[in-house]
């Protein structure tokens, strides 16, 4: 009988980096979840939109890929080598400026959706009180009434 061999080093390391990836995908689902379970329901689910407004907050320069399995660590060399000479002088500063603007425009939505919620609440508390003072309560007592 054959004796079952032993993983490689290599195999288990790609095992490893697998339960890595893994490990961090479950970690930002955990994450989006508690985050999403926070935030109370709203109408319009303003809350839910300014969260993934400041999830898709930073743009990344872009990785090398390849689909082909004989040739695709040399075209993965080849635009990682291209990105690297001819085009990352020019897409950094690039997405520098996006990830600013994003940043700034994240944090003015943020604070215009906490000004409206404020506007909300203290307008709730004006008709609260305007209906009060256009119909006192009778069962309030003689309090409102003049000697």
């Amino acid at each position: 009988m054959d004796q079952p061999h032993p993983p490689s080093p290599a195999a288990a390391s790609a095992v490893g980096d697998v339960a890595d990836v893994l490990q961090q995908i479950r970690s930002g689902v955990r994450q989006r979840v508690a985050e999403l379970a926070a935030v109370p329901s709203d109408s319009g689910g303003t809350r839910a939109k300014l969260i993934e407004l400041r999830a898709r907050e930073f743009v990344r320069e872009p990785v090398p890929f390849s689909h082909r399995a004989r040739l695709g660590a040399l075209i993965v060399w080849t635009r990682k080598a291209v990105y690297h000479l001819f085009l990352k002088w020019f897409t950094r500063p690039l997405v520098e400026q996006q990830n600013a603007f994003n940043q700034a425009s994240s944090a003015v939505a943020q604070e215009l959706a906490t000004r409206q919620e404020e506007l909300t609440r203290r307008l709730e508390l004006l008709q609260n009180r305007i209906e009060h003072l256009e119909h006192p309560d009778p069962s309030a007592g003689s309090a409102g009434e003049r000697p």
